[in-house]
């Protein structure tokens, strides 16, 4: 029932994983949510490099964000969303990924806090 689920969101796991190494540069991200999100709130920037969107990708603090090709792809119920960058990420660069409290389950509850990693 929509209007009984009062619990916050939480990431369960990205891909690449934290401190993942050797990673191809032209590798999709992939983000897992606890619950079913609301699709409209899982997005990425796809026409710049301005940190907009719920999900992010950065190599500079957040300075500046990956532009990404295209808007999440959900899968597992709405769970999971991938996204792929516009183009290869750098070598020898390490990339957090930060989803914001913009990104929202489908009964409405936003994340408890921004996650980054």
């Amino acid at each position: 029932d929509r209007q009984s689920n009062t619990s916050a969101p939480t990431v369960s796991s990205t891909y690449p994983s934290d401190s993942t190494s050797s990673v191809a540069p032209n590798t999709s991200l992939t983000v897992t949510f606890s619950e079913a999100m609301d699709t409209t709130t899982v997005t990425t920037n796809t026409s710049n490099t301005s940190c907009s969107g719920s999900l992010q990708v950065s190599s500079d603090s957040f300075s500046t964000c990956v532009q990404m090709s295209s808007s999440p792809t959900a899968s597992d119920s709405n769970k999971q969303f991938t996204t792929d960058p516009a183009s290869n990420l750098s070598y020898n660069s390490t990339y957090k990924v930060k989803v914001i409290t913009d990104a929202k389950d489908s009964a409405g509850n936003a994340l408890a806090s921004a996650y980054t990693h």
